[in-house]
């Protein structure tokens, strides 16, 4: 690449200021990582920088007297080719469809999700609509239901959805905790979040009323609420609102700003002037960590991001920034999927198009399906790339351009899990089977989630043995790999169950009764021996799963000791630790502007 095509490159976005001046300082002397003072490993980079002031920068991008001051210790430089990215985690709810399983059917059926506005929206303008906007469980995180009803119901769905991700990723409880940055601060998860301006204080100003927060909350409330302390911003470029926060979270990942990102969307039509017909509504959130992180971890990968890039430039720049980050410049990039795609489930979406669009290449990767599309009338299995190669990945470019005229692309390709050591485990072993909620009315819930979930086909007869196939593809987990999902991927919350279980169809029937017993620790009553605070105690408890005494476990932790089940029973490897299983029950009720 000569100096004019990199000045070229700059100027339309394709490259920033810091990859610029690294291609750019071989022809005029030796080049290392940019210094505080605008120096190369000692060489003065000015006139590579001067080059660039002269040739102009890219649009929106302020050039003239930046310093080249680094972000901060902790931060990298960016490479040229990007380092494989993990989707760990996913939740979403879209027209037609409460979750990602529904949603998943919605997209294989080819269905068209337009409808008339729900009961008691006002207008009758028909689009693709989410119900029940109006209704959130303040509850379960703690928060005033007053003031919850003030708040952004945008807002408060992401919340909802943030929380389902990190548990569809494990990634709850200690798991959370455990994401840390340099300096050892915990939770260190940046949030980044497409969605526009929103009408919420519209209906507040109407209703006489102050509402809360602003455009900025929608990321901000998730990282308060759930104590992540990475960044977290929000982004709105239209359409490309949602493809452009993940290409900024992966950028954060790559600088070490965090050690796991949610990238979510989230868009509602909540006052008649802001419908339209055909107009759409969505949201959703995607779980990202580095590939090797992820898989230290025991995470379940999804999927893996490539490469990303967002230009306002015309062209094809931002694909082929795209696709050089994720080394495929020379190669056929594979499904390309671009917003008509994403149309017939959120319509004319605003940022839910971005979203639609790169959940439903999530999806088709995970499955091994190709999805109705422009000509593509019904869904079809999705042949191997290369038949003469395996191990060749399907892969998919998902990409729109905003109405505003940016650009974002990203790549995606699957991730070919190794086949795991099948376990043939004694039959009736016991396991310890632990479930919980913020009341008691919520732990049973989720208990009664997961035993309808279970009793209806999703375990295994057996004991870490793979279970029968999930509709769509892949795998359902069997009892243990259950049983070790609930007690590593989820918090432990104040009002818990716990069961020591030899069966699935015993699981299933203790989790479905409605009155199962549950320990009840709010107000201070966690822990009466304050056995947690003794140094001893992780030995002890280390000592009592190693002898099985899953009885004695159990009762410990129903009196509030909490046992760090991920350093307990460690054990690296591809999908050790995450599975899919059912999200906490959620006991939402309406929440909504008080009336005049």
């Amino acid at each position: 690449m000569d100096e004019r095509e990199i000045l070229t490159r700059f100027k339309d976005g394709t490259l920033d200021r810091r990859q610029a001046v690294a291609l750019l300082a071989p022809a005029i002397g030796p080049v290392g990582a940019v210094g505080a003072l605008g120096t190369v490993n000692g060489v003065n980079g000015v006139n590579a920088m001067d080059a660039m002031d002269a040739f102009g920068g890219a649009d929106g991008m302020v050039v003239k007297g930046e310093p080249s001051v680094p972000y901060g210790p902790a931060v990298r430089e960016l490479p040229l080719r990007a380092a494989p990215v993990a989707v760990v985690g996913m939740a979403g709810r879209y027209p037609g469809a409460p979750d990602l399983t529904t949603f998943w059917r919605l997209l294989r059926d080819g269905r068209d999700t337009v409808a008339a506005p729900p009961p008691g929206r006002p207008g009758g303008e028909p689009g693709h609509y989410l119900e029940r906007v109006g209704e959130f469980d303040a509850e379960f995180f703690g928060l005033d239901p007053k003031e919850a009803a003030l708040t952004d119901p945008r807002e408060r769905l992401l919340l909802e959805t943030a929380w389902e991700a990190f548990e569809d990723g494990g990634c709850t409880g200690s798991r959370l905790d455990a994401l840390r940055a340099p300096d050892g601060t915990p939770r260190n998860v940046g949030v980044f979040v497409g969605a526009g301006a929103g009408d919420w204080p519209l209906l507040a100003a109407e209703a006489g009323t102050d509402s809360r927060g602003g455009q900025w909350d929608i990321a901000n409330g998730v990282s308060r609420v759930l104590g992540l302390t990475g960044p977290s911003q929000c982004v709105d470029t239209a359409e490309a609102s949602v493809p452009t926060a993940l290409h900024l979270a992966l950028a954060a990942l790559e600088r070490g700003e965090c050690t796991a990102a949610l990238v979510g969307g989230v868009h509602l039509l909540l006052h008649p002037r802001s419908r339209r017909p055909g107009a759409g509504e969505a949201v959703g959130a995607l779980l990202l960590k580095p590939l090797d992180r992820a898989l230290a971890d025991g995470d379940t990968v999804h999927a893996v991001v490539r490469g990303s890039a967002a230009a306002h430039a015309r062209g094809g720049a931002a694909l082929t920034a795209a696709l050089e980050r994720a080394g495929l410049a020379e190669q056929e990039p594979g499904l390309r999927e671009t917003a008509p795609c994403a149309r017939p489930s959120v319509g004319d979406g605003g940022p839910a198009t971005g979203l639609a669009l790169l959940t439903r290449a999530v999806l088709q990767l995970r499955h091994g399906i190709l999805l109705p599309a422009p000509g593509r009338e019904a869904a079809e299995p999705w042949g191997r790339p290369d038949p003469t190669d395996p191990a060749v990945p399907r892969r998919v470019v998902a990409g729109l351009r905003g109405a505003g005229g940016v650009d974002a692309q990203v790549v995606l390709e699957e991730y070919a899990a190794p086949a795991p050591p099948v376990q043939m485990l004694p039959a009736g072993r016991a396991e310890l089977v632990l479930v919980s909620g913020p009341t008691p009315e919520h732990a049973r819930a989720t208990a009664r989630r997961l035993g309808e979930w279970l009793r209806a086909g999703h375990g295994v007869q057996g004991h870490g043995v793979p279970g029968r196939e999930v509709p769509g593809g892949g795998e359902v987990p069997g009892l243990a790999a259950v049983a070790r999902g609930l007690r590593t991927g989820r918090a432990a919350m104040d009002c818990r169950i716990a069961f020591v279980v030899h069966g699935v169809e015993e699981l299933g029937r203790l989790l479905e009764e409605a009155e199962a017993p549950c320990a009840d620790l709010r107000g201070g009553r966690r822990d009466p021996m304050r056995l947690g605070e003794a140094p001893e105690s992780a030995d002890y408890l280390a000592a009592l799963w190693r002898g099985g005494r899953l009885g004695q476990l159990r009762d410990l932790w129903l009196t509030g000791v909490d046992v760090d089940w991920a350093a307990l029973e460690a054990a690296p490897g591809a999908s050790a630790v995450s599975v899919p299983l059912p999200p906490s029950a959620l006991l939402r009720t309406a929440l909504w502007l008080p009336a005049r």
